[in-house]
């Protein structure tokens, strides 16, 4: 049964060389130290210096693993962002949201009222690799957070169904401080 756990934490240390993903890369190895642990531990003659290794491993990823979910915490939308994020591109295929994402961090588009006359747009040489080194293998729901990010105010600004009635109150020209009305603000 100790046997099986080497041969349980290689596997494990193996799966997590094959994914992409750097939490599931940390937790996978997290659980492989473990078993690493108990093999080590369990021994006729327990072998202390690979097991505090081990504990050591497992204490510097079980911290980097906080670090991440913290990061990830941070990077969410909030409630209305995200509503509003998939009101806006609900209708664009992945393609159409990768290409829409490489035009908005590569030109200004705040001048376009069109999303979809934008996603039409070529793509040119220093564009196609940014959109195949940085954006094309994203997840669909990471696009969406990242264009909802990039193009918040242009968002709000285009009204999609109504969201802006919803999101951001009205402003009257009575209604602001004396001097902004002047100003036309």
């Amino acid at each position: 049964m100790i046997e099986m756990c080497c041969h349980a934490a290689n596997l494990l240390y193996l799966l997590s060389y094959l994914g992409r993903d750097m939490l599931w890369l940390r937790i996978l190895t997290c659980v492989g130290l473990t078993l690493g642990i108990v093999f080590f531990t369990c021994q006729p003659t327990p072998y202390y210096g690979p097991s505090a290794w081990h504990v050591c491993f497992l204490v510097i990823n079980g911290y980097q693993i906080w670090r991440l979910l913290r990061e990830r915490r941070q990077r969410m939308l909030t409630a209305k962002q995200e509503k509003v994020g998939e009101a806006t591109f609900r209708d664009l295929s992945r393609d159409e949201l990768l290409s829409l994402l490489t035009h908005v961090m590569c030109k200004n588009t705040q001048g376009q009222a069109d999303i979809h006359e934008i996603c039409r747009q070529s793509l040119n040489k220093e564009e196609q690799v940014l959109r195949d080194l940085a954006f094309s293998r994203l997840s669909r729901n990471e696009l969406l957070n990242l264009l909802t990010r990039r193009m918040w105010n242009s968002i709000i600004r285009l009204n999609p169904a109504g969201w802006k009635r919803s999101i951001q109150p009205r402003s009257y020209p009575w209604t602001a401080p004396p001097g902004e009305a002047a100003a036309g603000k």
